[in-house]
């Protein structure tokens, strides 16, 4: 039977796998934005750095020319796939994570336009969880690997509260209000609701502000309000993938919630076993 340690790091495994194949497979959907000439262009985005020219140039155009980022993304669908579904042994585990952390840091180095702090906090995710594969005898540092991502993620909840809190037009709501009617991230519907409603837009700017500024609090929260936060944040998610077509965020920080849970029912523990 798995122990804690184990649920804790397959759930986050699968979540996190689950997020690399959507991705993966909108990628591959998408392909002709790596042709010549394109947005994503090889030609363009090797002129960058000058070690991607020069010697190296020859190999680093098979590897993330058009056809080759093509099975990159296909690997990647196929290593997510495998760990979602959770077969096969501990080698194909340790592979399929490692080649998931590995190629996330490589498509960042190829084309990191348009990246954001999801893309980020799922790499730092897949990474702790490789590293927790290659280790499966050392509970210690499996561990370890959970609170790296538990510490990352409420972390980065935090700082980006901070940073909200820190902007008048966050703290009065047109923040908010404003960002539905950019063309990015816009919502006609929603800015049209909130356009003359100020009060509610204030109260939504502060809401998100406190919600993410306070979340490491989780940590050392009750079992109950844990449970009540988590499910808030993952709402929290759906809702900005629903209306701001931020998908990606579900992905990546819902997969840092079973470490988050696992911490914060470790601290419980150790403060009872205190008393």
């Amino acid at each position: 039977m798995a122990d804690a340690t184990e649920i804790a790091l397959r759930r986050a495994e699968r979540v996190s796998a689950l997020g690399s194949v959507v991705t993966a497979l909108e990628n591959l959907a998408t392909m002709r934005s790596f042709d010549d000439g394109e947005l994503l262009s090889w030609r363009v985005a090797r002129t960058r750095f000058g070690w991607m020219t020069g010697k190296r140039s020859r190999a680093l155009d098979t590897a993330f020319g058009k056809r080759g980022m093509g099975v990159l993304f296909g690997l990647r669908a196929l290593s997510g796939t495998s760990l979602v579904v959770g077969r096969g042994g501990e080698a194909a585990r340790r592979t399929a994570s490692t080649y998931l952390a590995g190629s996330s840091y490589a498509l960042r180095a190829r084309s990191p336009y348009g990246s954001d702090g999801a893309e980020v906090m799922l790499g730092l995710t897949q990474v702790a969880l490789a590293l927790a594969a290659w280790f499966p005898g050392d509970d210690r540092a499996r561990k370890a690997c959970l609170w790296f991502i538990a510490g990352q993620s409420s972390l980065s909840y935090s700082v980006a509260g901070m940073a909200k809190l820190a902007s008048p037009v966050w703290r009065d709501g047109t923040a908010l209000r404003d960002l539905f009617r950019t063309k990015l991230f816009g919502h006609p519907a929603v800015f049209a609701y909130l356009r003359d409603k100020p009060a509610l837009s204030r109260a939504l700017g502060w809401a998100t502000i406190a919600g993410e500024t306070l979340f490491p609090l989780v940590l050392i929260a009750p079992k109950p309000i844990v449970r009540t936060v988590l499910a808030a944040g993952a709402g929290f998610h759906v809702a900005n993938a629903s209306v701001m077509g931020l998908n990606r965020f579900v992905w990546s920080f819902l997969s840092t919630y079973p470490a988050i849970d696992f911490c914060a029912r470790a601290l419980r523990g150790a403060e009872d076993g205190a008393r």
